[in-house]
């Protein structure tokens, strides 16, 4: 935490007396906490925010101020840095720190000091440097007050003593090393929900929005959903565990892994992961699979190395070194210049011999050091304080060249480590890649009486044999743990996260079981965090587990998360981060579209942005009716595809007939014909036949409710929490389309006295 300044920092709670002696603690918090409120309303994050929404600063601070979670988090948070500031007792002076009694003796020496060298040269200075010397005075006074102040607190701080216009010690704070923790991970997302919950609510039938903003992406792309911040405690957890992520497809499993890559889900305190995100094969070996992940592992490693080293080529370093030598050498050689010249004109003639001279009497101790600054004209005590200002500035060079060459040797075993490890990740990665052969041999020949001849040739050849499926998984069990360790030791990253993508793509569930109970020998390796995304299905396996049921997921897997699509609040959030300014009709209809689900949230917010650049200010019917006729376009050629699949009957060529007639149609009335028409004898037809009726004819009359509901005539007033069904129809109606296609008729049926909505 940087020093706080007067004029930066003035609290309402320090002139608090009664707070402070009847609940020290609550006191000290809120203290501790509108000192921390303070800077994160000066970051710029939170300052645009507040003026793009129109907020006042003030009632942010009052809201967090109020917040009980973030104050008693706060307090958790002065507990873990240690930092005690004990309420002072009803004494008139207080015992103070050793700590504190060195800044009052360094202080008062300063003082001091000042006020012997302005007594000594007083009577030799002109006036002009008399006066110069006074405001000096004022200035070492103010100083010296404004140290103890800060620096001794208890020599101020008093029962019941109310103080205006100060700021509070750091040590009264008391969060110590925990200062940029409360700022990162407690105000700032405290403030954000305060932004969040007070944003400015648009309404209105035009699509109008600001640009899109690109720096908001990040932190837009994954909304705060009670499934990310479970997410976000396993990763900060300390053991190893392997964890799968469910959900349909769609939900954002894969968004979330690539957030771990780019540092959401971890804490600000820690350092950021590192993660092996790897795609699950459709056809596999599993040894093969193994040794991919193996591979990914040491190429991500030695690229995680290559950007915390700071080794370069021996050549680079050494131009380096000899420029920065030369540029040192340089401005040194300047200073020493500036500085002989100032002493040759102020002593009037070659200063040097005399100068050596007074330092052997001083240091013999014929002259004293009071002595040297008494009876000397002006010039030559300024030529003196030249002098001095040059030895100490050649003592200060010599001490920081020391202790940078300390710090190079520090972090050139630091290298040489990093080097080594290097090597080591390299070797495992050319053992995977290349099967290495090893050939030696010896031969001789002894000549014998008789013109006879003996020989003997012997050769060894070792070719070095592929490794086991079990010896595979140790191999990189070992590795990763060496990772894990290594990385840690050396502050490079906070542990390794291994993620395994795209497990739906294995579409049997037997063969994606098989798949798990193959790789799981490679999970809870020490430091190592592991995530699979897995399908439904592997949900239900293992929920299933207090009915007696253990399968391959419920033995692999420690936890099971599940994601699910987004709530209405949190796709208006979604969308309002994304298109700043946007209203809230636009907003209610991607949701509806989208069903929640992330990806198509997505789709329809780019549709919209792409429609808006193309026409200006369109209305909302206007682009209800784009994004509705693109969806019936891609899903009518998707259900006459699956119609011409199956056997030929009048049945089929009915339906083919009605669903040939839904492109080009676009009037709400007319859609909602024809899904009446599609269901029709969905129940008496064969089944696949009644499944695509049901399905076609759900879908038709969705996107029927669906341009009826947002139409130009939409108020502010009918944005209820009702419309949320529609998107629970879009979720449903692909796994159970009749009873989707009862909930749309539920809803029309319910829908205030309007004719669009009958």
């Amino acid at each position: 935490m940087s020093d706080l300044q007067p004029d930066e920092y003035e609290s309402d709670l320090l002139r608090d007396g009664r707070g402070f002696v009847e609940d020290f603690d609550t006191w000290s918090s809120l203290l501790a906490l509108e000192a921390v409120l303070d800077e994160a309303l000066t970051e710029p994050e939170i300052a645009a925010g507040l003026r793009r929404e129109g907020l006042r600063a003030e009632d942010a601070r009052t809201a967090v101020l109020g917040d009980v979670t973030a104050l008693a988090r706060i307090r958790m948070e002065r507990e873990r840095a240690g930092v005690v500031f004990e309420r002072p007792r009803r004494l008139p002076f207080r015992r103070v720190t050793v700590r504190e009694a060195g800044w009052l003796l360094v202080t008062c020496a300063l003082l001091v000091g000042y006020l012997r060298i302005l007594q000594l040269t007083w009577s030799s200075m002109p006036l002009p440097f008399q006066l110069v010397g006074v405001l000096g005075l004022g200035g070492v006074i103010g100083m010296a007050v404004l140290v103890i102040g800060r620096r001794v607190p208890r020599l101020f701080v008093t029962e019941g003593w109310q103080r205006t216009g100060e700021w509070a010690h750091p040590e009264m704070i008391g969060l110590g090393d925990r200062w940029e923790f409360a700022l990162r991970e407690i105000v700032l997302p405290a403030l954000r929900g305060h932004l969040r919950d007070h944003r400015r609510i648009r309404s209105g039938v035009n699509l109008v929005f600001e640009d899109p903003d690109a720096s908001a992406e990040l932190e837009a792309s994954l909304v705060r959903t009670a499934a990310v911040k479970r997410l976000r405690r396993i990763v900060d957890r300390a053991d190893s565990v392997a964890v799968a992520l469910a959900g349909h497809r769609g939900t954002g499993k894969t968004t979330s892994i690539r957030s771990l890559e780019q540092g959401l889900l971890s804490r600000s305190d820690r350092a950021a992961p590192l993660v092996v995100v790897a795609s699950a094969p459709a056809a596999y070996e599993a040894r093969d699979f193994v040794l991919h992940l193996h591979a990914l592992l040491c190429k991500t490693v030695l690229a995680k190395i290559s950007t915390g080293s700071r080794t370069v080529s021996g050549r680079l370093r050494r131009r380096r070194m000899l420029g920065r030598s030369l540029r040192k050498a340089s401005a040194f050689l300047v200073f020493w210049g500036v500085a002989a010249s100032a002493v040759w004109l102020l002593w009037g003639g070659a200063p040097w011999r005399d100068l050596w001279t007074l330092a052997l009497d001083v240091v013999n101790g014929r002259v004293t050091p009071q002595q040297v600054w008494t009876g000397q004209p002006t010039a030559k005590l300024l030529a003196l304080g030249v002098v001095s200002l040059f030895l100490l500035r050649l003592v200060s060079g010599v001490v920081a060249t020391g202790i940078a060459a300390v710090r190079f040797l520090v972090a050139r075993r630091r290298d040489l480590r990093l080097a080594g490890f290097r090597r080591l990740t390299e070797q495992q990665l050319d053992r995977i890649r290349f099967l290495q052969t090893y050939t030696t041999g010896w031969s001789g020949k002894l000549s014998m009486p008789l013109k006879g001849e003996a020989g003997r040739t012997w050769s060894t050849q070792r070719a070095e044999q592929q490794l086991t499926h079990p010896e595979v998984v140790d191999k990189f069990r070992e590795f990763a743990e060496e990772v894990a360790r290594r990385l840690d030791a050396e502050r490079i990253a906070g542990r390794v996260v291994i993620a395994i993508d795209e497990l739906d793509k294995i579409g049997e569930p037997d063969k994606a079981h098989q798949f798990i109970n193959d790789v799981k020998g490679v999970f809870d390796v020490p430091g190592c965090l592991f995530f699979v995304s897995v399908s439904d299905d592997a949900v239900l396996g293992f929920e299933q587990r207090g009915l007696g049921v253990r399968d391959a997921f419920d033995s692999a897997f420690s936890e099971m998360v599940r994601l699910e699509p987004f709530t209405l609040d949190e796709s208006r959030l979604w969308i309002a981060l994304r298109l700043r300014g946007i209203s809230e009709q636009f907003c209610y209809l991607a949701h509806c579209l989208s069903g929640g689900l992330p990806r198509d949230l997505k789709r329809c917010a780019t549709e919209m942005v792409d429609l808006a650049n193309e026409v200006y200010q369109p209305s909302l019917e206007i682009v209800a009716r784009s994004l509705v006729t693109g969806e019936l376009a891609g899903k009518a050629r998707a259900f006459i595809a699956t119609a011409a699949t199956l056997d030929r009957s009048p049945e089929l060529v009915a339906l083919t007939t009605e669903l040939l007639g839904i492109p080009g149609t676009e009037e709400p009335e007319a859609l909602a014909a024809i899904a009446e028409r599609l269901v029709a004898g969905g129940d008496t037809d064969a089944a696949a036949i009644s499944d695509l009726r049901w399905h076609s004819g759900c879908f038709v009359l969705f996107c029927a409710t669906v341009l009826e509901v947002f139409d130009d005539t939409l108020t502010a007033d009918r944005l209820t929490p009702r419309l949320h069904g529609l998107a629970v129809v879009r979720q449903r109606m692909a796994m159970h389309p009749k009873q989707a296609w009862d909930d749309l008729v539920k809803f029309r049926d319910e829908a205030p006295s309007q004719p669009s909505y009958r």
